[in-house]
């Protein structure tokens, strides 16, 4: 079965032998009418012991029917992918090593050489999916060099042909690099000298018009068709975080959340403590625009207040009610050097990160009900969303950064609202 667009769409948009004996038998807690979540361990440990996880691609990568996942390790210089056998069993197979991995983050699957097989895009490398992983998935990938990298990489089509592009934002400049003719580079436009900013979904259209524009903090980049000429810049109402531990960092989700016909703008603060979790509603074309913060999580009973940074993010209809559903994920992330430079550190000393669901209700107005999904390890530094089991309902698989627990791994969050038959609300 070879690759189809279909499944990296799956992967990216929802709507990055080891068997996981580790099956952590935690049912994460949930609202009564809500989803029920299970945890499953992919991988612990990772190769290697220092910071620095890359990915995370969830994406049909030996064309078996379902969903298998790629992260790199920093240390290593090596990307990995994880070969799902069932959902308690997944097989890591080595993918390729690349100069290039030991500042890798962000990552992206679609097929770049158009052979019909998912290949994986990270930082200034490509790795070619060799294509008969289903007869032998150890298989060496072909590494290939290109000029693309930084904190933020997605694919999107930017021109407009019916194949995925590769977009990167290394904080400064937006570029585009288009698989249609040799992945040939166009710088987009700037931003403000961001940490990151455009990743998981960052592109859609928002102006209405019929093709994809682009979002970074603060400013929308206008499409000027098929993604020839000139990108107007223009701004939308972004907070910024005071004081924030990288500087100004988001996660961002085009989606229309409030089913007006609109693509609104969600996004987390992250890389830094305090974050918060908005959607901007699109009012006019992307003219005017409201700014929505969503309620904090809750605080258990004992547990340390605040927020840590908001790495994770995700849109879909995870309780399967009908309409769109948030998720964001706190990262595991200890450091507080930053505090000496005046500068917030990444979480308050002792707090628990958290994987939160936003549960929408209301039908002429959205409202959001924040439920905790999980508390305390392991953490969120990045999710990508799809139905890894293939029940019809939206799973989340997550990798860390920086530990503050013992080791370094991969996780699965089984979404059980089919099986127990209380998706709806």
């Amino acid at each position: 079965m070879l690759f189809t667009r279909r499944s990296v769409i799956l992967a990216l948009v929802a709507v990055t032998v080891w068997s996981a004996a580790g099956l952590a038998g935690q049912e994460a807690p949930s609202r009564a009418s809500g989803p029920k979540w299970t945890h499953i361990v992919i991988a612990d440990p990772l190769p290697g012991s220092s910071y620095g996880t890359g990915g995370i691609p969830l994406a049909d990568f030996d064309g078996d029917g379902d969903l298998d996942v790629v992260v790199s390790r920093r240390e290593t210089e090596t990307a990995y992918w994880f070969e799902r056998r069932d959902d308690e069993t997944w097989v890591r197979h080595t993918l390729g090593q690349s100069e290039g991995l030991k500042g890798a983050l962000g990552a992206a699957a679609l097929d770049v050489n158009r052979d019909g097989h998912c290949d994986v895009v990270l930082n200034k490398v490509w790795f070619e999916n060799p294509g008969n992983l289903t007869e032998n998935p150890d298989n060496p990938w072909p590494a290939h060099v290109f000029g693309g990298g930084g904190h933020d990489v997605i694919a999107t089509d930017i021109s407009g042909d019916g194949q995925l592009d590769v977009i990167t934002y290394d904080g400064t400049v937006v570029s585009w690099f288009d698989t249609s003719a040799g992945l040939n580079q166009t710088d987009i436009g700037q931003g403000e000298h961001n940490h990151g900013g455009i990743a998981p979904n960052g592109a859609a259209d928002l102006d209405g018009d019929g093709d994809v524009d682009l979002v970074i903090p603060g400013y929308w980049f206008e499409n000027p068709g098929k993604g020839q000429g000139e990108w107007r810049r223009h701004q939308w109402p972004h907070l910024p975080v005071e004081r924030a531990s990288y500087g100004t960092s988001m996660r961002v989700w085009i989606a229309d959340i409030n089913a007006d016909g609109r693509n609104d703008v969600v996004y987390s603060d992250c890389d830094t403590g305090q974050s918060h979790v908005y959607w901007v509603e699109n009012l006019e074309s992307a003219k005017r625009w409201k700014r929505h913060q969503l309620p904090d999580p809750p605080t258990a009973t004992g547990d340390v207040p605040g927020t840590g940074s908001f790495h994770s993010l995700g849109v879909a209809d995870f309780d399967r009610d009908g309409d769109l559903d948030i998720f964001a994920g706190e990262q595991e992330d200890p450091d507080t050097f930053m505090k000496a430079q005046g500068k917030l550190p990444m979480k308050p000393p002792g707090l628990k990160e958290r994987g939160v669901i936003w549960l929408r209700s209301g039908r002429e107005k959205a409202v959001f009900e924040a439920t905790v999904i999980q508390v305390d390890n392991p953490g969120w530094h990045d999710a990508a969303l799809g139905d890894v089991d293939g029940d019809g309902d939206i799973d989340i698989v997550t990798k860390i950064w920086n530990k503050d627990g013992p080791s370094y791994h991969v996780d699965y969050w089984r979404n059980d609202s089919v099986r127990t038959g209380r998706g709806g609300r």
